[in-house]
């Protein structure tokens, strides 16, 4: 069993739906570290999740973007097929926008307005071909918006994500941090 396949196993140990996302803390921080992302969700439009997990975070952006007055459709890719089960019976009405695929393999036949990741979906040392990666998937006026999850329980801390993308030859539109000391952050930059 590779690692990817033992971290959705990890994943689906449980029946909480944080856990399911690699989440442990209670839901009420879960929604303080994660919420911030919606700043940077400015307008309507699709949004696509890249390692969506069971999808929870993309259920919520929805709902968070919506109490913020805007409209977005959810798209989701995740390797783990137990995973994207989870998320297209917790999107159901989107279920045709979450596909199985390794998004370092995998060819879109679109862009989004939104294009959303963590940035250790990949090896260190490939994180501007990362980076290069999603922004070919962000339509032209869109958003590439990522983020770092540090951990309370592991005293680990968010990787510093304005700087990456300076470091890879972006410009920072602007960032959110979460937590206290920051234990999430998220940055985005307009293409």
């Amino acid at each position: 069993m590779g690692p990817r396949a033992s971290l959705e196993d990890l994943y689906l140990m449980g029946d909480d739906p944080m856990k399911q996302s690699g989440f442990s803390g209670g839901r009420e921080r879960w929604v303080a570290e994660r919420s911030p992302i919606v700043a940077a969700i400015d307008g309507d439009g699709d949004l696509l999740d890249v390692g969506c997990a069971n999808g929870l975070l993309l259920e919520d952006i929805v709902g968070w973007a919506s109490d913020r007055g805007h409209v977005i459709v959810p798209y989701g890719v995740d390797i783990g097929p137990g995973l994207i089960e989870l998320a297209r019976s917790r999107l159901s009405r989107f279920d045709s926008n979450l596909v199985v695929a390794d998004a370092w393999a995998w060819q879109p036949n679109r862009t989004w307005d939104y294009v959303f990741s963590l940035v250790d979906l990949g090896p260190d040392d490939l994180a501007c071909d990362w980076l290069m990666r999603l922004a070919g998937w962000v339509a032209p006026g869109g958003r590439l918006i990522i983020g770092s999850y540090g951990s309370r329980s592991r005293a680990v801390e968010p990787v510093g994500v304005s700087g990456l993308f300076e470091t890879c030859g972006y410009d920072v539109t602007a960032e959110a941090l979460a937590g206290e000391p920051p234990i999430s952050r998220f940055a985005w930059t307009d293409l």
